[in-house]
């Protein structure tokens, strides 16, 4: 019966701190979007380790102004994400930028496009990266 409890609490104790971190990476990257970008309402997350990469798919609308913002809960890290279209051409990369958390963009026709996101760290330490995409009011 201990062994129940103590599992419970463990399970407690970890759900709790992951709702705490993914509070604070939302915090983080919403930041980026608060001047006039409006959230689409999704949040691309992922879990890796460092030098792995996350893929994430989406529909840009012509005549929309756009900004991607990203973070990571590693501190010693960078996040890097690039835009690339439905024949896998690059189209955008903050890791010629300096790594910038966010990008601002507009598209002159409706895409469909896979935004791949990885973070590295000089630690090797696995962690989470959160994704936004908002448009222009």
């Amino acid at each position: 019966m201990k062994t129940l409890y103590f599992f419970i609490l463990i399970s407690i104790l970890t759900i709790s701190n992951s709702l705490a971190q993914d509070k604070k990476l939302m915090e983080e990257c919403s930041k980026y979007l608060q001047s006039t970008y409006v959230s689409d309402g999704q949040e691309y997350k992922a879990y890796l380790n460092s030098g792995e990469s996350a893929e994430f798919h989406t529909t840009f609308y012509s005549g929309n102004h756009y900004r991607v913002a990203g973070v990571s809960d590693q501190e010693d890290s960078q996040l890097i994400f690039s835009v690339y279209d439905q024949e896998n051409n690059l189209l955008f990369t903050n890791k010629k930028y300096a790594s910038t958390p966010y990008w601002d963009f507009e598209f002159a026709s409706t895409l469909n496009c896979t935004i791949k996101a990885q973070y590295i760290s000089k630690k090797k330490k696995p962690g989470s990266i959160l994704l936004l995409i908002g448009f222009q009011q």
